[in-house]
């Protein structure tokens, strides 16, 4: 009953009003030569054909804005995606009897906002952070439901809090036996995320962020991680410390008005008594960078970042409390043990625009050997694991893209090309093979055109 009435609330505000709602039908088509970073061959065409359809609208303070996209594939790695920043899966098909694949994807976003309070529920995905990635949420995995809102205390202070549902993957078999009829159907154990952020602004110059989640398994819901006000890190604690709990904290300084300076510090596991020895519980990842608009010309923008993580962060004693969905993580695009360093520069050109980056990534093992060991290791004198000791990833990218619109701005074509290097191309860092190493060096030619159009409907 709670359900229908829902329905009929949001088809109600859908058909209701003067304000139109806006679709938005969308096609792209993306071409690379030699397959980009979508497979792990030096050869081979890779191509990417999108629909999609988008909706809007607003009244008064409500407002919903939604998108359906389908893509068809040609020559694209699954297991290749979870080391590609531009793209992820959540759900995956190969059509019958062809090499291609198909996925899609959905987002939905309903928000109300009333003065200094928004709230908000839909199936949309998260970023905190203040770099091109994020150590605590970006928006590399899929689009997840969630309910939460955004609170402005005061001039200075702004909370944010929010209660989603991640995809563990993991597969529950006494489930998954009652679709077991005629075919098989997998059902997946429940994985939660509750999150919470304040933001302090105390003058102009400055800005600090305190952020905070905590991953639960095998309940949707619980009544403790309900409070936005209270440290997850104690409360964790107090239901018997089998939850997940990561923070981070993260400090803007504006150098100048077109001029930032940003460094944040991911906490995922930290023994304050055990801080400054040898052997310890500090389980971190780092992130420092800047980023000025402005520079060289006019509505130009410059960024330099570098980012570090543990090989233990993300991971947990318990699976069910990975920091991952649908075998993304929530996080830092590279997982943990990782490191990317990263330079962006965009500049319009009379009616073109220019994006260029370089981004060099390493990515070590993580067995599963490393995840016992990182629990041990202070209880049983272990030998501490040396970054990157065994095998290793390393890919060094080079771009260029120019971009022209067309017909105000409804079709847009973009040509570029990339340079890549890539050491242990389809290296899987949970299950490491010391013997099939592999290096590739290859250029990669790029075309796309999108199409969007809309239609309004009074």
């Amino acid at each position: 009953m709670k359900i229908t009435f829902l329905f009929f609330l949001i088809f109600e505000f859908l058909i209701s009003g003067d304000l139109p709602l806006t679709f938005y039908p969308q096609f792209s088509a993306r071409h690379f030569s030699s397959g980009s970073i979508y497979h792990h061959n030096k050869t081979g065409q890779s191509t990417l054909l999108r629909f999609g359809l988008g909706a809007s609208k607003s009244e008064g303070a409500f407002s919903v804005i939604g998108l359906f996209q389908f893509t068809a594939a040609h020559n694209v790695a699954n297991d290749a995606t979870f080391f590609n920043p531009n793209l992820n899966i959540e759900m995956n098909r190969g059509f019958i009897n062809r090499e291609k694949s198909w996925f899609e994807s959905s987002f939905l976003k309903i928000t109300y906002k009333k003065d200094s309070f928004e709230s908000s529920f839909g199936k949309y995905a998260q970023f905190w952070g203040y770099g091109h990635s994020s150590l605590i949420l970006s928006q590399n995995a899929p689009s997840y439901p969630q309910a939460g809102f955004s609170w402005k205390m005061s001039s200075t202070l702004t909370l944010d809090y929010f209660l989603g549902s991640l995809s563990s993957q993991l597969v529950d078999s006494s489930l998954s036996q009652l679709y077991d009829n005629v075919g098989t159907r997998n059902t997946f154990f429940p994985r939660s995320i509750a999150a919470h952020r304040l933001v302090w602004k105390p003058s102009t110059i400055i800005t600090f962020t305190a952020m905070e989640s905590v991953i639960f398994g095998h309940r949707d819901f619980d009544i403790h991680y309900l409070q936005p006000f209270v440290p997850f890190w104690s409360m964790q604690h107090y239901t018997g410390d089998i939850d997940n709990v990561q923070m981070c904290g993260e400090v803007i300084w504006h150098i100048k008005n077109n001029l930032d300076s940003y460094a944040s510090i991911f906490v995922d596991e930290w023994r304050p008594e055990w801080t400054f020895d040898k052997k310890n519980r500090n389980w971190f990842g780092y992130q420092v960078g800047f980023v000025g608009q402005g520079l060289i010309k006019e509505e130009d923008n410059l960024r330099l970042e570098y980012t570090w993580t543990d090989h233990r962060i993300y991971r947990h004693r318990f699976p069910i409390n990975d920091a991952y969905s649908d075998d993304y993580s929530i996080g830092f695009w590279a997982g943990p043990h990782a490191d990317e360093t990263y330079m962006s520069y965009h500049i319009p050109l009379k009616n073109l625009t220019l994006d260029t980056y370089i981004s060099h990534v390493n990515r070590g093992e993580l067995t599963n050997q490393m995840l016992e060991d990182q629990y041990i290791e202070i209880q049983e004198n272990l030998t501490i694991y040396n970054r990157y000791q065994n095998v290793k990833e390393s890919r060094t990218i080079v771009s260029f893209l120019i971009k022209k619109e067309f017909f105000n701005d409804n079709i847009l074509l973009e040509i570029g090309g990339e340079w890549i290097d890539w050491e242990n191309a389809g290296f899987n860092p949970l299950l490491p093979n010391k013997e099939d190493v592999s290096h590739i060096s290859k250029t990669s030619i790029q075309i796309g055109l999108t199409i969007n159009t809309h239609e309004l409907f009074h």
